[in-house]
């Protein structure tokens, strides 16, 4: 049997490790939107 304190803890670590995954997810995003910004900067010529 778990005890009510381990839920807890397993819990906040299940969530911790989904907002992680979640702002990997977000950089790896930006990153690859980082150059079609600077490709569309660029002036043509």
């Amino acid at each position: 049997m778990i005890s009510e304190w381990m839920k807890i803890m397993l819990d906040e670590m299940a969530r911790k490790a989904a907002e992680a995954e979640q702002a990997r997810l977000e950089r790896d995003r930006r990153l690859e939107e980082r150059p079609q910004r600077r490709d569309e900067q660029r002036p043509n010529g």
